[in-house]
């Protein structure tokens, strides 16, 4: 008996261990990465994050388009940290903001493949933003996620398409970014005080490395530490970009729990 609950309880462990892996492809055609920067701090932000919100339930999510809130801490300094916002978050603001020739940088900022999107501030659709994106046929890009004891571990492939021209001697950069869902906060100070803010696809980390070409193909693996904020990943997000630009190439992501 005892030697059947041992060889019970090994299979039930092999079998967890295989449901938290999770394959995800983009397909050929280009999914457009939609970022929006936003803070907790910030009293106009609470609109865009509804807004990104809406897109749960869509069912091009992930198959034209893969959404990311990053969170900037410029506006910590009004008294209310957001517990979500890094520097690099704001750092990678403000490189997006130069490359893509904005004016200012400010919040909330929708950027869609490296350019700054306006839409939001006339009542666009994102849908119909990202629509153009699906016709140009770029490659597809592979991930394997495995959440494993100690950490996030996620396999990449980069197959380019026939039309995608690139210095095969340079790497391409792969990003890997876990996203929270369904969050909420209960702000108690700054521009925001005494709301509760409720957040979807919020980047919990934000990780780079390079790729390398084998076999007509870019590949890489990341890990991804695993820590209490982390934990909180309900869904994974991926995209390769040129290693001298942040505006991604081909976007991948999915939930995985």
């Amino acid at each position: 008996m005892k030697k059947l609950i041992t060889t019970s309880l090994l299979a039930v462990a092999m079998f967890s261990q295989q449901t938290l892996a999770e394959t995800f492809n983009s397909g050929v055609g280009k999914v457009a990465l939609v970022e929006l920067f936003s803070s907790e701090g910030c009293s106009s932000c609470p609109p865009a994050e509804k807004k990104l919100s809406q897109l749960v339930d869509d069912p091009q999510l992930f198959k034209t388009f893969v959404p990311v809130a990053f969170h900037v801490d410029y506006w910590d300094r009004l008294g209310w940290a957001d517990r979500f916002a890094t520097p690099e978050y704001t750092a990678r603001q403000y490189s997006l903001s130069s490359s893509g020739h904005q004016r200012s940088v400010y919040t909330p900022n929708f950027i869609i493949s490296g350019e700054e999107w306006k839409g939001f501030f006339r009542g666009h659709s994102i849908q119909g933003a990202v629509e153009a994106f699906s016709k140009s046929e770029v490659g597809n890009l592979q991930i394997d996620y495995q959440a494993l004891a100690s950490q996030h571990q996620v396999k990449a492939v980069f197959s380019p398409g026939e039309r995608f021209v690139a210095d095969t001697s340079k790497p391409l950069i792969l990003s890997v970014a876990p996203l929270g869902m369904g969050l909420e906060s209960n702000v108690r100070r700054g521009e925001n005080r005494n709301k509760q803010l409720k957040h979807e696809f919020v980047a919990l980390d934000w990780q780079k490395i390079a790729m390398t070409f084998e076999n007509n193909q870019w590949v890489a693996t990341l890990n991804l530490s695993k820590d209490a904020h982390q934990e909180q990943a309900q869904a994974i997000s991926a995209w390769v970009s040129n290693e001298s630009s942040l505006a991604p190439i081909q976007a991948v992501g999915g939930f995985i729990q």
